[in-house]
């Protein structure tokens, strides 16, 4: 397993569509939200991330909360359920995964075992931020996945 760190992550503007089902539907929302981008012209500005909106320590992995973010730039007009907001600025403890998703509810155990060790406390939803994820079809080799996972820290 990857170590755990810390950095800054700043503030995003995005375009977010709110799901609640199951983490293995999360590929048909993106596929929802990048359409409705291509629809509206939206210019795609950085890597796409879920924001979870339950506790790390309380995923539902068969019946998550969670809302699927598209850094954009320029000028953007919510509609149809998409929302445009600002994914805000953070200090985050995050780790990197390395291969398929189904790896991944492993690592948040690591990295809440190593906030408790360091005296952190968690100062927000955590997101997973998909640096290489399956291609436009949600093909591609799973084990050349890398996802980072981020959780907001105070210290």
């Amino acid at each position: 397993m990857e170590p755990v760190s810390t950095k800054h992550v700043p503030a995003q503007r995005v375009i977010a569509l709110s799901h609640e089902g199951s983490y293995d539907s999360m590929g048909e929302v993106y596929h929802r939200l990048r359409q409705w981008a291509r629809e509206h012209h939206a210019k795609l500005s950085g890597q796409g991330f879920t924001i979870f909106l339950s506790p790390p320590d309380a995923h539902n992995w068969t019946q998550a909360k969670y809302e699927v973010c598209l850094p954009v730039a320029g000028s953007v007009k919510a509609d149809g359920g998409v929302q445009v907001k600002d994914a805000p600025e953070a200090e985050v403890a995050f780790v990197q995964v390395a291969g398929p998703y189904a790896k991944i509810p492993a690592h948040y155990a690591e990295i809440l075992a190593w906030l408790d060790v360091n005296g952190m406390e968690i100062a927000g939803s955590p997101r997973e931020v998909y640096l290489r994820r399956p291609d436009a079809q949600g093909g591609g080799d799973p084990n050349a996945f890398l996802t980072e996972i981020q959780i907001p820290i105070r210290s």
